[in-house]
């Protein structure tokens, strides 16, 4: 039976990590050696006849082989720290929602509890906060601050979670600061993963914020004597109170009739303070609180919930499509492919987009806006001449970007989205190998709808460095990944991609 979804974020956030990690280390022997004890010790005794060459469910038992060697995790902290901050959640909207609902329940016999005011406080406010949410639906430049600022929490929560470990040794606590450095740019590759969790925690705050409520509520009612009543100067007769009273019950009053006021009870639970409250009918005031009840049950308490249920969809969508193309899974895909029983190549062929395109003629020059990969920054020199000379452009700007942390270009994205009017043209030196496909589709994605004048398509440029950081041809296969996932997985079929040649 194959167990592709047992993957969690701790897990995706930790292997990733290791990846990294892995690629920085100066002994592939070394790596070769380790990954093959892990593949005999731990990896292949838990894997089916099925799952061998499974790339998903390896890859998963890889990680946390790896873990299992006594190794603290930042992975396994955020997922900690987001388990916390749900806990906090749920008994802080227990506890606040118990105090504000019961301050709003105040009756003492001289006038009724207001019907507004108590939903106002205890389930309008919830709708009010729906704003920002609909905010970052709906505004780009808000959704891309809050992934910003998303991804930087992210990053000192892992460090303050290492802080305060002081039971690890000074070793393991400054390989966790490393990791958390790291999160940021890990954050970029999976940030379809990480982006759902805050919201997992504020509504189980929601979900405790209504049971509060309603403990509140029913504890009122059956061990106290209290009255509801409504009060209004624009309500031109109860008649309306009533039918938006019924609408609002609609939900709930084909199988609960009894469960919404009549009219009459409408009509005899309207508060005036000349007359005040012995003018009002007891049962009349009394009748109100099953609808409220009702009210907080589907307008509160169960939408809380089946977003949470949607949230929790999304989050098992995103592990299920997780992929593991990209080159940097390869080098580790190939190291542990190599002890499998059968099967000793270390690449998977990628299917074919035919040859690589040619330098095209030269031609009137033209002016472009020019991205160069962080990465590249280094060989900005040779990278500008080698585009003049051999593809006839021009630089009209020139801005730094940082392709594995898509929403950290807003100033970048800005200027440029100014400099577009003038020159509509955009061309993005990328490095190879790379480490983050996805998060290089989500920089696209940010520079179209950085303004009205950025082109859709434009020019891609391939660019190793040697270890001296000079500038040098990619390597075929390099280019090949470069090219399908621009070709075909992007659909960027008018996008120009083109391979640095010294």
């Amino acid at each position: 039976m194959r167990r592709q979804n047992e993957w969690k974020l701790a897990d995706v956030l930790d292997f990733e990590a290791f990846v990294s990690e892995d690629k920085n280390t100066g002994d592939p022997e070394e790596l070769k050696r380790r990954d093959a004890r892990l593949w005999i010790e731990q990896v292949a005794p838990e894997l089916g006849p099925e799952e061998i060459g499974d790339r998903k469910m390896v890859f998963l038992l890889w990680t946390r082989a790896r873990r299992n060697r006594g190794t603290t995790t930042l992975g396994l902290w955020l997922e900690h720290g987001w388990r916390i901050l749900c806990g906090c959640g749920l008994v802080g909207g227990l506890v606040m929602a118990f105090v504000v609902a019961g301050g709003a329940l105040y009756y003492t016999g001289g006038h009724p509890v207001n019907i507004a005011i108590f939903l106002g406080v205890t389930v309008g406010i919830q709708w009010l906060l729906r704003i920002p949410a609909i905010l970052l639906k709906l505004v780009p430049g808000v959704r891309i601050a809050f992934e910003r600022l998303l991804v930087r929490w992210s990053e000192n929560f892992g460090l303050w979670l290492a802080s305060v470990t002081e039971h690890l040794s000074v070793q393991e606590r400054m390989k966790l600061r490393a990791q958390a450095t790291g999160l940021r740019k890990l954050a970029g590759r999976n940030l379809e993963l990480l982006r759902w969790h805050p919201w997992m925690a504020l509504q189980v705050f929601g979900i405790a914020w209504n049971v509060g409520v309603l403990a509140a509520l029913l504890l009122r009612v059956v061990f106290t004597d209290i009255a509801f009543g409504w009060e209004s100067t624009l309500a031109q007769s109860p008649a309306g109170v009533h039918r938006l009273v019924q609408g609002l019950a609609a939900f709930w009053t084909w199988f609960v009739p009894g469960a919404c006021p009549t009219l009459e009870q409408v009509e005899k639970s309207q508060f005036h303070y000349l007359p005040g409250i012995d003018a009002l009918d007891r049962a009349a005031t009394y009748s109100w609180w099953p609808w409220i009840t009702g009210v907080i049950l589907i307008y509160g308490l169960l939408l809380r919930a089946a977003f949470l249920l949607w949230i929790w969809s999304r989050i098992r969508s995103s592990l299920q499509s997780l992929t593991f193309d990209e080159p940097r899974h390869h080098v580790a895909w190939g190291r542990i492919k190599s002890v499998f029983p059968t099967e000793a190549s270390t690449h998977e062929k990628l299917p074919d987009c035919g040859p690589f395109p040619d330098l095209p003629p030269h031609h009137k020059p033209e002016e472009v806006c020019l991205l160069i990969a962080g990465e590249l920054m280094s060989a900005r020199a040779d990278i500008e001449r080698w585009i003049n000379k051999e593809l006839g452009c021009n630089s009209a700007i020139v801005e730094p970007v940082e392709i594995d942390f898509p929403s950290g270009n807003k100033a970048a994205f800005a200027r440029l989205a100014e400099a577009f009017a003038e020159t509509p043209r955009w061309l993005i030196a990328v490095p190879a190998p790379f480490t983050a496909f996805a998060a290089f589709e989500q920089c696209i994605e940010h520079l179209r709808t950085a303004g009205s004048n950025v082109p859709q398509n434009g020019i891609v440029l391939i660019v190793s460095l040697d270890p001296s950081q000079r500038p040098i041809e990619p390597e075929d296969l390099l280019k090949e990944y470069w090219r399908n996932f621009v070709l075909k997985d992007m659909h960027l079929a008018d996008c120009e991609i083109y391979s640095y040649t010294p």
